[in-house]
């Protein structure tokens, strides 16, 4: 059960879940709670990004580039924030989110009172539990397209630090690279000073991309970053990013292939994308347990499980079956309706 990781979701989201044979991984812009995201550009983050650039840098940096550095670094977060924002336009962040078991507990994290509250919409709920090893498997993508990871969220402030430390570093190292390779700067690149000099606009230039560069794996991160209010939630997320272009591909008679879908949502019509589990396969499924939320017909709501399922070529543990999806109900008494 320790190894589980649960994702809640109401009658309606079971329902989808089964028949469609995938999970939903929304627009990370249309969570509930936007400012989960935002976490990751607090003042005090971006800070700790710029102080760790600049201990990096070469002693012996050529005063124009010295005078980019600390005009574009100096006091200047809201700049940097908007640097690192537009670094990542082409490409599109979803999340799909699950609990797990902190290691200090021993109660159930599919039956969790906190989200059933918030995940049920006061109807019947159901958390499903996923083996973490074959859920990952089943996810996983890497490449010059698209990425799709299952990660643990950040609550602690220290590894939040260390990560923006390490991205200042990274983009020194790339900004120091640049320089020595003299890389060439396009022509159609400008800064804000008329008549600027040529080391001037290189080191403009070099800033950007390094920064740019530097921060293509910021949004793998930020899209974990949560406030340590949250913590008890433990939460996992499978996090897919994508190019725009891979996103919307055209097949060969030029029609448009669906890949990103909408839902009504609070936010209004809200993009989401869907990550296969192939459940009907017992050694490839992910999927191991379903706990019926609290209600007063658990126990018929627990057998109409077992019939979905079946009926879906889904295995089902039962007394003279010891293989399949275990079913139970909670044990907790609270009505959610």
């Amino acid at each position: 059960m320790r190894d589980l990781l649960y994702h809640y979701t109401s009658e309606e989201g079971l329902k989808g879940i089964i028949e469609n044979d995938n999970l939903r991984a929304t627009h990370v812009r249309f969570l509930n709670d936007w400012t989960e995201f935002r976490e990751a550009f607090t003042e005090n983050y971006v800070r700790t990004l710029i102080e760790s650039f600049r201990a990096e840098l070469p002693k012996d940096l050529a005063d124009a580039a010295r005078e980019v550095i600390d005009r574009v670094l100096s006091n200047r977060v809201q700049e940097i924030r908007g640097i690192i924002e537009s670094s990542d336009s082409t490409n599109e962040t979803f999340v799909c989110s699950f609990t797990s078991a902190p290691s200090q507990d021993s109660g159930d994290p599919g039956d969790r009172l906190s989200q059933w509250r918030g995940y049920a919409h006061s109807s019947q709920g159901f958390s499903l539990g996923f083996d973490k090893n074959l859920l990952k498997k089943q996810v996983e993508i890497n490449n010059k397209k698209a990425k799709a990871s299952l990660l643990e969220c950040i609550y602690g402030d220290d590894e939040k630090i260390s990560f923006f430390q390490e991205l200042g570093r990274t983009a020194a190292a790339q900004f120091n690279e640049l320089r020595r390779s003299n890389a060439p700067v396009p022509s159609s690149f400008v800064t804000l000073r008329p008549n600027a000099s040529e080391e001037y606009k290189k080191s403009s230039y070099y800033f950007l991309k390094s920064l740019s560069l530097a921060t293509a794996k910021f949004f793998t991160t930020a899209a974990r970053i949560k406030h340590s209010g949250f913590r008890e939630e433990c939460e996992w997320r499978i996090i897919f990013q994508a190019d725009r272009d891979a996103l919307l591909p055209i097949d060969k008679a030029g029609k448009r292939i669906e890949i990103i879908k909408f839902r009504d949502g609070q936010f209004g019509r809200t993009p989401f994308i869907e990550i296969p589990l192939g459940l009907a396969k017992p050694e490839t499924s992910p999927l191991r347990r379903i706990v019926v939320g609290p209600g007063t017909h658990k126990e018929d709501v627990k057998r109409s499980v077992e019939l979905f399922l079946l009926n879906r070529g889904i295995q089902v543990k039962l007394p003279d079956n010891e293989k399949g999806v275990e079913i139970v109900t909670s044990l907790i008494p609270y009505r959610s309706g």
